[in-house]
């Protein structure tokens, strides 16, 4: 066996920082040519809320390069919403908006969220409780509570979002909060605040 060495080929990283959005999308499908036709269709944020299948047709792209991109979206949306989540302080509706939002805000379905607090008013955890449709989510008073206590909660909060972009909040909406803020007073892990977002980052206190 020969003793010479063959150098191994050297590889340039890339800037990711430094790439447009039509750059980092080539990145992520390898494609070269392709993000000018991806970026055409809509602006950046609303293809982020497409499902693949809706993102394969509306840019023409195959299904598995869809589901890469949505992938690499999602993946932004974790990151996001992953800085700080653990030990903000949640102590108005701007606040829960801006903690939720990020989460929340590009989804096209409903989600319902809660933050258990402790007693300075920071998160100790935050969990999904219900995902919904376009137009409404559901959960019980009870399995709230319940998670309120699974998660030691000294208080807590919840916020959902309005895929409609309308963030006012409907009878259903003002109607379940009042009622879970005196049940939750009686067990004394009270509701702080319940907060409605929006994909325009307008949102709307149900109850601060």
């Amino acid at each position: 066996m020969s003793s010479e060495s063959v150098d191994a080929p050297t590889e340039t990283a890339v800037d990711v920082l430094a790439a447009t959005e039509a750059g980092l999308i080539e990145m992520v499908l390898g494609i070269p040519g392709v993000a000018p036709r991806i970026l055409g269709t809509g602006a950046l944020a609303a293809l982020a809320r497409l499902s693949p299948a809706a993102l394969a047709a509306r840019a023409q792209i195959a299904l598995l390069d869809a589901t890469r991109l949505a992938a690499a979206f999602e993946l932004g949306r974790r990151a996001h919403a992953a800085r700080a989540r653990r030990g903000a302080r949640l102590t108005d509706a701007a606040r829960v908006a801006r903690y939720f939002g990020p989460r929340l805000a590009c989804l096209v379905h409903e989600e319902l969220w809660i933050a258990a607090l402790d007693v300075h008013g920071r998160v100790r955890e935050a969990r999904m409780l219900a995902r919904g449709g376009a137009d409404g989510v559901y959960v019980g008073h009870a399995d709230i509570l319940r998670a309120a206590l699974d998660m030691a909660a000294q208080s807590f909060v919840l916020a959902h979002n309005h895929p409609s972009g309308d963030p006012a909040p409907t009878e259903v909406d003002q109607a379940m909060t009042q009622e879970l803020r005196a049940l939750s007073y009686a067990l004394n892990i009270p509701l702080q605040a319940h907060v409605i977002v929006t994909p325009s980052g307008r949102y709307a206190a149900v109850l601060e």
